[in-house]
């Protein structure tokens, strides 16, 4: 894939978003740009309404790039977006972090039953059509690990990333991307993948693989709106 896979690379840190944006309407506004594995507003822990400040991460590094260059000074709604590619400043944990969403049958975004947040009234810019979701051999895959073991585990069924402060896509994306560790795991994956056929020819030359860790913008998350 055009720009190799690195989530500390590839994910794109916008500010100063309306407040009345939900992570459907984000997702909408940055399809365009390319594939967009997961969208995250910053929300205050308290009253849970948006701080104007997002995280999205790309499948192509080179695809987020261009989106953090053109959206950079756009104006959306009257206010003047900031975007850049994020900064990791350590805070890893704090994002990777999963917490459980059992209940299906409920909208995230306003909490009312009935519908899911793909057609939530509170989406700005209307409905978004659900990706289809497509299932993997899980057998494989679970043989190799042991449930529950370490990040990343289970991130199929009703998980999702974040601290306290950070909503993200509930339904997901796609199965096994719906945790930003998940998210991680599947790109250092598909990198495995693309490069096992360089690696049949080059025998005694070993690929290692450090999975990055996640990020935030201190300044930005430490301040009030």
């Amino acid at each position: 894939m055009s720009g190799g896979l690195a989530p500390s690379k590839s994910t794109v840190y916008i500010s100063n978003l309306p407040f009345s944006l939900t992570n459907n309407d984000l997702h909408q506004i940055l399809t365009p740009y390319g594939r967009v594995v997961r969208v995250a507003i910053v929300k205050d822990r308290e009253s849970r309404k948006s701080r104007g400040i997002a995280f999205a991460l790309f499948l192509d590094r080179n695809d987020a790039r261009q989106c953090a260059s053109q959206l950079n000074n756009t104006k959306l709604f009257g206010r003047t977006l900031k975007a850049s590619i994020a900064k990791d400043n350590g805070r890893a944990a704090e994002f990777i972090r999963r917490r459980e969403y059992p209940n299906k049958s409920r909208c995230y975004e306003c909490g009312e039953f009935g519908h899911l947040s793909y057609k939530c009234s509170k989406n700005a810019l209307g409905e978004r059509v659900p990706p289809v979701k497509r299932r993997k051999d899980r057998k494989k895959s679970d043989s190799k690990r042991p449930r529950g073991s370490g990040v990343g585990a289970e991130p199929y069924e009703g998980t999702n990333s974040a601290d306290d402060d950070v909503d993200g896509e509930e339904e997901g994306e796609e199965p096994g991307l719906d945790s930003w560790s998940a998210a991680v795991n599947y790109q250092t994956n598909l990198l495995s993948q693309s490069s096992s056929t360089s690696s049949l020819l080059e025998p005694n030359r070993k690929r290692r693989i450090r999975q990055d860790t996640y990020f935030s913008d201190e300044e930005e998350l430490e301040e009030d709106v």
